[in-house]
């Protein structure tokens, strides 16, 4: 092979490297650019994951403290019913002792 064809064979085999050069870095920075997109696809899913787990927690808190308070409501009107009960069987009592003082200083 002569000097011309040999730098001729150099040049080629250069501008193949630079060809298979330039294709890796394109293929490189479209890769960089999918992983970037995977990382933002998956950061979103986990936050929307996250979201949804936390509005299910709330959900289920609201709907403990409904079944909470409906309790609380229930035992207070017990309690109350109760006072009232008591109350009134007191009341019922003392008038009856008021009734005999008084029966008892008229005769």
């Amino acid at each position: 092979m002569s000097g011309i064809e040999a730098v001729k064979v150099i040049v080629d085999a250069e501008k193949e490297a630079a060809r298979i050069l330039a294709e890796a870095q394109s293929k490189a920075s479209q890769i960089r650019k999918s992983i970037d997109s995977r990382i933002q696809e998956e950061r979103q899913r986990t936050l929307d994951g996250a979201k949804k787990e936390a509005s299910a927690i709330v959900q289920h808190a609201e709907d403990e403290g409904k079944v909470e308070a409906a309790n609380v409501t229930k035992d207070s009107g017990k309690n109350v019913q109760e006072l009232v009960t008591k109350a009134s069987a007191h009341k019922n009592a003392a008038v009856d002792k008021l009734v005999n003082v008084i029966l008892q200083e008229n005769k």
